[in-house]
């Protein structure tokens, strides 16, 4: 059985990342596309690398010719246990995603979704936006950093 990061990726890829910041070489910052054939199926994760930090706070998997999308926010751990699942909104440019989802604890704190990329996904992803979680906003994530990048990812896993 594979080992998972955080961000739901196999720990072995999560191994190269982390060996090539290790090598002096420089941490991803803003979106960033890894794929991995994981036996003859392409896997697509795209991942927002805090400027500075290199934190993941932002992630999106899915398997090239599906639409199914894994959308995950990384978020500080939750106040108390058993803590009421927490309001999350994407939104910019009159666009707004949102869902509720618990906080889960897997090597890290976060909440998620399954979706596709509709429409309001996919024009946040391509123009920017904005997450607020319980109301407070968790920060700001641009489209340039990653545009051809964030263009593969939506070509790759069609929405359903």
């Amino acid at each position: 059985m594979l080992g998972f990061s955080r961000l739901g990726f196999p720990a072995a890829l999560m191994a190269g990342f982390l060996g090539t910041a290790a090598m002096g070489q420089e941490v991803p910052e803003g979106w960033h596309l890894q794929e991995e054939d994981m036996s003859g199926v392409n896997d697509l994760f795209l991942a927002w690398y805090e400027p500075g930090s290199g934190d993941v706070t932002v992630a999106v998997n899915c398997q090239e010719g599906y639409a199914d999308v894994v959308l995950t926010i990384y978020v500080d751990g939750p106040a108390a246990a058993g803590a009421k699942p927490a309001a999350v909104v994407l939104e910019g440019a009159g666009t707004r995603f949102a869902f509720e989802s618990e906080v889960s604890d897997y090597n890290g704190y976060s909440v998620g979704t399954i979706t596709s990329f509709g429409p309001e996904l996919t024009t946040l992803l391509r123009g920017g936006f904005v997450v607020s979680v319980d109301g407070e906003v968790l920060g700001e994530f641009g489209a340039k950093s990653g545009k051809g990048e964030i263009d593969r990812i939506l070509e790759a896993c069609p929405a359903g």
